[in-house]
């Protein structure tokens, strides 16, 4: 009886232990590092002034940022369906060539939309069914615009672009800033390129697949110069582990 007693109490013990595991590595790890990124965005947000900021204001236009989501300081455009937002990868506009091959994408327009989609790079893959050359880094979060992944866009010099950032990540928060810096980033990757971005949005909540609604949010830019851009995620992390692409400016 005794010996029954101490091997469900050893059980018991080990199970107990595993569970406080599993806690600390898939709840509270988690949790800790995501309210220390929250703290650290909105304060460089409120240091470089974006905080009740109206639209044509200061840097990069201004944008206004009101309210708060899960502690992030912003205000957000609009919700869309996720049914939507996935149809998306496949409304490729007639003044775009896609060379999957080269993981590439020539706009041949002055006025171009894109609509980016933002997510792990396992959805991205199970959405397009494409898979990345290695020179993607897609091995974690990533951009998905029109069935491929972190692409090259070819932009002729002069176009007006009209970028909308979807986020259908089912955990994570995702922005996109455009920049000139190149990679590659750091951890904290807003610091290397805040001050020296084209445009941006703020960041973005996470999909909610039990209601079907994602958010998104819209800006334009105008690339007058030749040259090359990158347009990244300035969320803590997910620039450094490759959530980033080209833009080449011809």
């Amino acid at each position: 009886m005794r010996t029954k007693l101490l091997i469900l109490l050893i059980i018991a013990i080990v199970l107990g232990s595993i569970a406080s595991y599993g806690y600390y590595i898939e709840i509270y790890v988690p949790q800790v590092y995501s309210q220390q990124s929250i703290n650290y965005y909105n304060s460089q947000l409120g240091m470089m002034g974006y905080y009740n900021r109206v639209a044509g204001e200061g840097m990069m236009g201004g944008y206004r940022m009101m309210g708060s989501y899960n502690g992030y300081t912003s205000e957000y455009s609009q919700q869309i369906s996720i049914y939507q937002a996935e149809s998306y990868i496949n409304d490729v506009p007639s003044y775009a060539k896609l060379f999957p091959s080269n993981d590439t994408i020539m706009f041949s327009s002055n006025d171009i939309n894109i609509v980016v989609l933002s997510m792990g790079h396992g959805r991205a893959i199970n959405l397009t069914h494409y898979i990345p050359p290695s020179f993607a880094h897609a091995q974690h979060n990533v951009f998905v615009i029109y069935n491929l992944i972190n692409p090259t866009l070819i932009i002729p010099q002069g176009a007006t672009v009209h970028i909308t950032l979807i986020n259908l990540d089912a955990g994570d928060y995702h922005n996109l800033a455009i920049t000139p810096i190149p990679p590659p980033y750091p951890y904290y990757a807003m610091m290397s390129i805040r001050m020296n971005i084209l445009g941006m949005t703020p960041l973005l909540p996470y999909a909610n697949y039990a209601t079907g609604n994602a958010y998104s949010f819209s800006f334009t830019v105008t690339f007058q110069h030749l040259g090359t851009f990158y347009y990244v995620c300035e969320y803590p992390g997910h620039a450094e582990m490759g959530m980033y692409g080209e833009i080449e400016v011809t």
